[in-house]
């Protein structure tokens, strides 16, 4: 009991985790940032000679003066009324709120001799550059507040073509920041440790300035204005603390026009704001490489809340420059839609940067559509970077609870090391991800990835599959929905059947190789059900010599091998008897029931001969041969008659006597091969060379027979899918399908015949396409963590019909000329889940991938987990 309440305590623990953070840190951090208060004084740029019709240079002195004078006077508002004003850089000092009235525009012109160098930092690296259009360096208590608007006054013609790129006005010949003299200086300079004073860039580098950078302060804020046209980052706060931006309406369709990227700041609220971009809307940043290891300043303790997010790379993106950390994360109650968004939560870092990026946390996210992931995690970002790596990063502790989007690629893509699992504790809590065309994704090593109530397209996502192997995770999803054994194949009360005997000895198989006495126990229920303590079978009537009825001793005789009982023995004697009765054809064919008369089936063969071989053995040594002779001739004789020479198939029936309504009057053949007909016959010959003695001189007419007849499977094969149709001689036809049950029938029989011998190996590609095939379209995972397998074709027979001979032997049988046996009729049947025919096959199936080490969940995951909307790798 102890062990079992720790291991539920573990299970919470990511839970109890998430809520504490929310309730706790997340309330912390909202109640330490604190926002500037000013003085109420106000300082009106117009009267310090800022005019609409300015010069810019003009109008920079003004506004700084007027910054200026503020400051000296204890601080205050900077007041730019309405109308548009031209000008260069200005820069904020302590104790001063720039407040752009409503109808003013701050439009900062394209002469970079109005912007001096500065020290910042540039893409995450310490530097000299030209001055961001505002700046601020070591002030406290700063804000830009108002209704008006702050536009860079970037565009094809001014800024944005030094980045090099065609789409945004750069042409063959002008500067550009790729230039050597430029950012690749500035790398190098950075990667060979070279002093931040002697990392001095100006125009001629085409290092393009920041809309708004606050460098080393204490207390920001940016509130309700609108922000246009950055010639790069739009917001940009560095080595901060206390930083609120609030209201803002950002509008930057430019390259590298990130929106608001706060890098090693301690304290932020970014609120209420709109984002729309050429870049990621939000990205959290720390330094790039040995500068930001070198500041060891991690951001930290970021809340983002009820914004919306247009175009852009990422809605909230940490990275890729996060050297010194991130941690302490919140964003909730955000919208985002676009089809030009790429991700909504983007982690994005590599072995240049190191650093640890920890407890994050998002929630209350809405989604229209992203055009690649929902939340992106990349250790990989930027491969081709020349730098020194080795500096692995770290990113844990990462939560998403109640995200929901409509449309993307993935869900989660998760492009971790090869290395190291250095990704871990990640969870994904109440989501909802439709309208996904890849599902999910992983590459590279991870440690826990955890979902719980999230769905991909409508399927559960796993954390990890509840069972190592499917063939138990299937046994056991089969003994959920139905306790009771001996109601399975959907009966409402107990019922001696075949398809019960074919289900169970696959579920007495999983319990041979695996064990778990609960299995055992589902066996024994259901003969402990059906068969009394005398022997006597509850329900069967051996004069209806009904083959169907003989295949459940299959099962019998298994269970009677491995945990022997005298009632069961006496069981196996009974139909045993029946096929000493059993009437044939001229030829000395089973048929297949007495209402049957003079038709061989290929379901029959299935149905009594493997247990006829199986039990010979019990029989006395001198008829066991009898026996074997007996079953090797019905097997080639019902090849025989049933072959279609122009398809290499079998049809499903073959009549004797050719006066049934369902066959052809010369040939005495039904319709079509219909697929899991096919299916019986092709186990029927497994299933025998099981049972024969290795030492039976006609093992090899068997083994020949079973090559001839996967020959002709094999090429009905379907060629994409690689599973097989419902009516299999008529492939791609409308209205037929593609069915599991023949399918799963088919991958058994050629998987165990490869592993045994039985046949050459040629045979085991397809068989595995086709183990893969039924997984990737036919297996579900369920709410409930159940597994299901769909697209199971219900029923299907032929007639019966009244003839002479049948009336003589079933003289109550009633015609039935729906059952013609065309193609019509076969697709007509009803099609459902987890049909017991389908579900014992494929769980051989699964055995004999799982003996060679192919279908545990971890070879699988990147089906299994598809299906179930999880992970793939």
């Amino acid at each position: 009991m102890k062990k079992y309440l720790l291991k539920i305590a573990f299970m919470l623990l990511p839970l109890i985790s998430y809520a504490s953070a929310w309730d706790t840190d997340y309330k912390q951090i909202d109640g330490a940032v604190k926002r500037p208060v000013f003085p109420e004084k106000t300082f009106v740029i117009s009267k310090y000679g800022a005019k609409p019709d300015g010069r810019p240079d003009k109008n920079q002195k003004a506004i700084n003066k007027a910054i200026e004078a503020c400051h000296k006077a204890g601080g205050g508002v900077v007041t730019v009324p309405a109308g548009t004003y031209r000008t260069g850089a200005i820069r904020l000092l302590s104790n001063v709120n720039l407040k752009v009235d409503e109808g003013a525009t701050l439009l900062f012109v394209f002469q970079p001799e109005l912007y001096p160098i500065v020290p910042t930092r540039w893409e995450g690296l310490d530097c000299w550059n030209l001055s961001p259009c505002v700046y601020a360096f070591q002030a406290d208590n700063v804000a830009i507040t108002g209704k008006g608007t702050i536009d860079g006054g970037a565009d094809n013609e001014n800024w944005w073509p030094w980045c090099g790129k065609d789409r945004f006005g750069w042409k063959e010949g002008m500067p550009r920041q790729q230039d050597d003299h430029a950012r690749p200086r500035l790398l190098r300079l950075a990667e060979d440790g070279v002093e931040m004073d002697e990392r001095r860039f100006t125009a001629d580098d085409c290092l393009r300035p920041q809309l708004i950078n606050f460098n080393q302060c204490d207390g920001v804020l940016i509130e309700d204005v609108t922000l246009l046209r950055s010639p790069f980052w739009v917001i940009h706060p560095l080595l901060s603390k206390n930083v609120t931006v609030s209201g803002v309406h950002i509008s930057n369709d430019g390259p590298n026009g990130d929106g608001c990227d706060p890098e090693s700041c301690d304290g932020v609220v970014i609120e209420n704001c709109f984002f729309n971009t050429g870049d990621d809307c939000i990205a959290i940043k720390s330094g790039r490489n040995n500068d930001g290891r070198l500041w060891g300043r991690p951001s930290e303790n970021i809340i983002i809340r009820n914004c919306r997010m247009e175009n852009g790379h990422g809605g909230v993106v940490i990275g890729s420059e996060i050297s010194g950390g991130c941690r302490n994360v919140f964003a909730e109650n955000c919208t985002m839609d676009s089809p030009n968004l790429d991700r909504v939560i983007r982690i994005k870092t590599n072995t240049c940067r190191g650093g640890v990026i920890e407890n994050i946390y998002a929630r209350n996210i809405e989604v229209g559509q992203c055009k690649e992931s929902v939340m992106r995690i990349n250790l990989d970002y930027e491969p081709r970077e020349i730098c020194c790596r080795g500096y692995v990063p770290t990113v844990r502790n990462v939560y998403l609870d109640n995200v929901t989007c409509n449309k993307s690629r993935y869900g989660i893509l998760l492009n971790s090391l090869d290395s190291v699992a250095n990704v871990y504790n990640i969870n994904v809590n109440n989501c909802r991800f439709d309208g996904v065309a890849e599902h999910n994704k992983i590459t590279g090593k991870v440690g826990e990835v955890n979902f719980a109530n999230t769905t991909v397209n409508g399927k559960p996502c796993l954390s990890s599959t509840p069972y190592r192997n499917l063939s138990q995770w299937l046994t056991k999803s089969e003994m959920q929905r139905v306790p009771q054994s001996c109601l399975l194949d959907f009966s409402k009360k107990p019922k001696w059947s075949y398809v019960m005997g074919i289900e169970l000895e696959s579920m007495l198989d999983t319990y041979l190789r695996y064990g778990d006495d609960s299995i055992l126990d589902y066996c024994k229920s259901y003969t402990d059900t059906m068969i009394g303590a005398d022997g006597s079978i509850r329900g069967y009537n051996l004069a209806d010599y009904n083959l169907d009825n003989v295949r459940t001793g299959h099962f019998v005789a298994a269970m009677h091998e491995n945990f022997p009982e005298e009632k069961n023995l006496i069981a196996i004697r009974t139909l045993q008897q029946q096929l000493d009765k059993q009437p044939r054809t001229k030829e000395g064919v089973y048929w297949h029931k007495a209402m049957y008369a003079y038709q061989v089936w290929l379901d029959g063969i299935f149905m009594g001969l493997p247990f006829r071989v199986k039990t010979a053995h019990m029989l006395p040594a001198k008829k066991q041969k009898a026996v074997y002779d007996d079953a090797v001739d019905q097997l080639k004789k019902t090849y025989e008659c049933t072959l279609d020479a122009s398809t290499g198939l079998n049809r499903h029936a073959w009549d004797e006597n050719r006066d049934m309504f369902w066959s052809n009057d010369t040939t005495g053949l039904s319709q079509h091969c219909w697929g899991r007909a096919q299916g019986w016959y092709v186990m029927a010959l497994v299933e025998i060379l099981d049972a024969l003695p290795e030492d039976y001189v006609r093992r090899g007419e068997v083994a020949d027979l079973l090559t001839r007849t996967l020959d002709g499977v094999v090429k009905w094969q379907d060629k994409d899918s690689g599973v097989w149709w419902q009516v299999m001689d008529q492939p791609g036809r409308e209205g037929n399908y593609l069915e599991s049950t023949c399918s799963a029938m088919m991958a058994y029989s050629m998987l165990k015949s490869v592993r045994k011998g039985y046949v050459d190996g040629r045979f085991m590609e397809p068989a595995r396409k086709a183990y893969h095939g039924i997984v990737d379209r036919f297996l579900k995972v369920n709410p409930d963590m159940t597994l299901s397998l769909t697209d199971c074709c219900a029923v299907a027979g032929l007639g019966p019909g009244v003839s002479p001979a049948v009336s003589k032997a079933a003289p109550k049988v009633k015609e039935n000329r729906r059952r013609d046996g065309s193609f019509d009729y076969y697709i007509s049947e009803p099609v459902r889940d987890n049909d017991a025919k389908g579900v014992g096959p494929f769980v051989w199936a699964s055995l004999e991938m799982e003996h060679n080490g192919c279908a545990t969940a971890d070879h699988l995951n990147d089906i299994i987990r598809a299906k179930s909307g999880t992970l793939r790798k």
